[in-house]
């Protein structure tokens, strides 16, 4: 059953919590799961590197110490979703935006652009 709305805002805030509770632990095979198909990730180095899914997942790796807030609000487009967030890492903060879209009832992340704050 397709959720809306509220149960929305709270099932993306989840995620978004789980994907960098995954990022920090090192685990590809989660990260993995929630990428759609085809993903594209920017980083925030000087070059704004653009990885692909592949790419993305490669660089994954355990012992991050990142901490992330949820900025509201959350908007949603029916089957897509705008989630941006800060991520604190190192002590410097990032401001993320990812771009949600829902496939088979679930949430995957199609685009994730992050830059420092």
């Amino acid at each position: 059953m397709r959720s809306t709305g509220a149960r929305d805002h709270e099932e993306l805030k989840r995620l978004n919590a789980r994907i960098n509770d995954a990022e920090n632990r090192g685990d590809r095979v989660f990260l993995a799961a929630v990428l759609a198909p085809k993903f594209a990730f920017q980083r925030a180095d000087p070059e704004r590197t653009v990885d692909d899914a592949g790419t993305f997942l490669q660089k994954v790796a355990p012992g991050g110490e990142r901490t992330i807030r949820v900025l509201k609000p959350i908007q949603l487009f029916n089957d897509r979703a705008l989630v941006q967030c800060i991520v604190t890492q190192g002590g410097r903060d990032y401001h993320n935006l990812r771009l949600f879209v829902r496939r088979d009832e679930e949430w995957k992340l199609l685009a994730w652009a992050n830059e420092p704050h």
